[in-house]
């Protein structure tokens, strides 16, 4: 009796193939740079023949453009998403934004640092793509740190760099973790997402008031405990 694949089931083992296909290239193109690295160094790390990895790409150009569609431009379209969410404030979207970011980079860490060493690599397309997610991720980051302002939620500071500031830090998790698991993933996610709020919301007073009122305080009672020391 013949099975009938449900929908979706197809494109859905399609992802996890070309996710192993990326993880594979990026770890070689780690060792042996990219030009050393052959499509049939990769079809070996897979597991798979060479005329069967064709059927996912057929030069190692398009593994630069797969790059770019999963690390910049898909990640990109999940932020503006989020940023648009009215139903979140302002912290909830800078700590699911800082969460996405550092998994990202956490599990797959080649595929970032390939991407960022290969820029001008890129295919012209693929190129302007990449370039107008990394604008796109900076633009979203930067409207919910000046909505965070707006309404109290964050401390007044320049946004844009407020905003590159996270941004390098989410970044720099690919050039330096290295998880066993996924419980250590979601540690330096849980301490990213942590500091994140750290650097931008408003502390909460020691009587809980958070907030312009929270803040306004907060400074009150430093002021008084420098006062005796003037």
């Amino acid at each position: 009796m013949s099975t009938v694949e449900k929908p979706g089931r197809g494109s859905r083992r399609r992802d996890l193939i070309v996710g192993d296909v990326l993880d594979a290239a990026t770890d070689l193109f780690a060792v042996k740079g990219y030009d050393a690295t052959s499509l049939q160094d990769i079809a070996d790390a897979v597991g798979v023949s060479r005329p069967a990895l064709y059927h996912y790409l057929s030069s190692k150009e398009d593994l630069l453009v797969m790059l770019v569609e999963r690390v910049s431009k898909d990640l990109a379209d999940v932020i503006e998403e989020l940023r648009n969410r009215s139903d979140l404030a302002p912290t909830e979207k800078i700590t699911l934004l800082t969460e996405q970011l550092v998994q990202q980079r956490a599990e797959h860490p080649s595929q970032f640092r390939i991407l960022d060493r290969s820029e001008m690599m890129l295919p012209e397309e693929a190129g302007a793509v990449h370039a107008r997610a990394k604008r796109q991720v900076l633009r979203e980051t930067i409207a919910i740190i000046e909505e965070g302002v707006k309404k109290g939620e964050f401390v007044p500071v320049d946004a844009r760099t407020a905003a590159l500031s996270l941004l390098g830090m989410c970044n720099w998790v690919a050039w330096w973790a290295r998880p066993a698991d996924a419980v250590e993933v979601k540690a330096i996610v849980d301490t990213v997402a942590a500091l994140a709020r750290r650097m931008l919301c408003v502390p909460e007073s020691g009587d809980g008031v958070s907030g312009p009122a929270g803040l306004l305080s907060e400074i009150r009672d430093r002021l008084d405990r420098l006062e005796p020391l003037i």
